[in-house]
């Protein structure tokens, strides 16, 4: 099985955004995926995952419409952007939500999502600040694969540490520690029996 991650716009994203991560996500998780593809049909958003009362999007509604289109293109992993802000039953927000495989699950097609919208500067006020902006969303991007990957929250200096508020993303490297990556390792393993 080729391993492709597809990125999924849903909605309105930013085409430098989605090249720019591109990119990256090929470089950082070169030995576990083959390719990262961008989709060119944005996923529209439904009136329907839209809290009025909140003004944030039902992560886990629009998910489950990702994990749908996952079944279609037939693919490793997609991760869909959106530039709204989002959350999730019983939390205020999330910067990504994702589904998480275990043991030889990590050969089924998952799929993951993040938000750019608390990643970005002037959500808080303060001035822009682009190549911050980039990294975040590439720590996100991480995470949240991760998550698809088999991975669970970590206590390390590591990728997978839980980020409950925009100073802990910003805390925690763009990478796995090597405890993540013993994981990530096995459960990869599976992967080349197929």
């Amino acid at each position: 099985m080729k391993r492709i991650v597809f990125l999924q716009p849903v909605g309105i994203v930013e085409r430098d955004i989605l090249i720019k991560l591109k990119k990256d996500l090929e470089w950082v998780l070169k030995g576990y995926i083959n390719k990262v593809k961008i989709s060119l049909e944005p996923l529209e958003l439904k009136h329907s995952e839209y809290d009025a009362f909140r003004r944030q999007y039902d992560a886990s509604k629009i998910l489950k419409r990702i994990k749908q289109l996952q079944r279609k293109e037939n693919g490793f992993r997609i991760l869909g952007i959106i530039e709204e802000d989002m959350y999730v039953t019983h939390l205020n927000f999330v910067f990504g939500i994702a589904q998480s495989p275990r043991g030889i699950f990590i050969t089924l097609p998952q799929a993951c999502l993040i938000s750019t919208t608390r990643l970005r500067e002037s959500f808080y006020r303060r001035p822009k600040n682009e190549s911050l902006f980039e990294l975040r969303i590439l720590k996100e991007a991480i995470h949240e694969l991760g998550h698809t990957f088999g991975l669970d929250h970590c206590r390390e200096e590591c990728v997978m540490r839980f980020s409950n508020c925009l100073s802990d993303t910003d805390l925690k490297p763009a990478k796995f520690c090597e405890s993540c990556i013993e994981i990530l390792n096995l459960n990869f393993s599976y992967l080349r029996r197929d």
